[in-house]
């Protein structure tokens, strides 16, 4: 089984950090923190479980963009074979006009 590196967009790291912080005002600290943990064990699993999940309909540099979900999100990325690497583009809520968000975003940024 092909292992491919994963890789965050800055875009990512911010909407992880948002909802993070938004379950910690509702929820408080202990929660927002095993949902941290629980969503970077998950985005580590994309490394050796890329088939799994579901094509969408959009595309991002003319590969098809994935979706994962992790209820109440879905981690979007997509999966570059020459590289093999997997790049998350975003983490969104599951009610948020994700399409429209992911279609209106045409760059993405990324650590160094």
């Amino acid at each position: 089984m092909q292992e491919y590196k994963v890789i965050l967009t800055w875009e990512a790291v911010y909407d992880i950090t948002q909802i993070a912080e938004y379950i910690e005002t509702k929820f408080g600290r202990e929660r927002a923190d095993q949902f941290q943990y629980d969503i970077q064990q998950e985005i580590e699993k994309l490394g050796y479980q890329t088939e799994r999940f579901l094509k969408t309909q959009l595309f991002y540099r003319n590969y098809a963009i994935h979706k994962k979900p992790f209820s109440p999100s879905i981690i979007f990325y997509v999966k570059i074979e020459f590289t093999d690497e997997i790049h998350v583009l975003r983490v969104l809520r599951e009610e948020r006009n994700w399409e429209k968000m992911l279609e209106k975003q045409q760059k993405y940024t990324y650590p160094e």
